[in-house]
């Protein structure tokens, strides 16, 4: 009986705590994480803030949980859908179509303010290092495939694109332009860069075959 109990108890401690991820993650992703009480949470999920800080002891904990789900989510996706893709270009579209589809309801805000959270910070570190191997085979399978080119350092690429996503630059762009135009745009110069013109065709394909703006 009092394994049955415990039982019970983690269970439920699991379901709460996805519920909290799942109910915090869209408001940090619409008003930014400053802006986000841990009240605030609690209310929507109508539980006791002591019982919110029983789970999670404070704001960044949480959105580190968020965030952690968030990627993890999207990697499992796009490792189902690559299963049946047709080719390597086909997941890399597939890729970006599904890391913009929320695009529209997070605001610039949400962007700029995680790198003020140190453990979300490193996260994002440590998941880049982790997926460097990983893109590196991704990147030659695309090169030996044809689709990308062979004489570009895709290092170098990697990292001016992190300096970017680090620096100031996108926050001007933000009161002129939506996330998902910036992004599109960022994307679309950027892998059409990498692709030969036997990629090139396959990626308009793609592209008018089901659009990501």
């Amino acid at each position: 009986m009092h394994k049955y109990s415990n039982n019970n108890a983690l269970a439920y401690r699991q379901e709460l705590k996805d519920r909290i991820v799942e109910t915090a993650m869209p408001l940090f992703k619409k008003r930014g994480p400053k802006e986000v009480r841990m009240d605030d949470i609690a209310s929507a999920l109508s539980i006791s803030k002591r019982t919110l800080y029983e789970i999670y002891a404070n704001k960044e904990e949480l959105l580190l949980a968020c965030v952690k789900r968030d990627s993890d989510n999207l990697m499992e996706r796009l490792q189902n859908y690559a299963c049946t893709a047709e080719n390597e270009l086909d997941i890399v579209v597939t890729f970006f179509r599904l890391k913009f589809s929320d695009l529209d309801t997070v605001t610039p805000l949400f962007l700029s303010e995680l790198e003020k959270y140190k453990g979300v910070k490193e996260f994002f570190c440590q998941r880049r290092e982790e997926q460097k191997q990983n893109s590196a085979d991704f990147m030659r399978l695309c090169i030996e495939k044809g689709f990308f080119v062979p004489n570009i350092n895709y290092d170098i690429i990697q990292d001016i694109c992190d300096k970017i996503m680090e620096t100031r630059i996108l926050d001007q762009l933000y009161s002129k332009y939506s996330l998902k135009e910036i992004f599109f745009n960022y994307f679309i110069v950027l892998l059409r860069g990498f692709c030969t013109e036997r990629g090139i065709v396959l990626l308009d394909q793609y592209l008018k075959k089901s659009p990501i703006l």
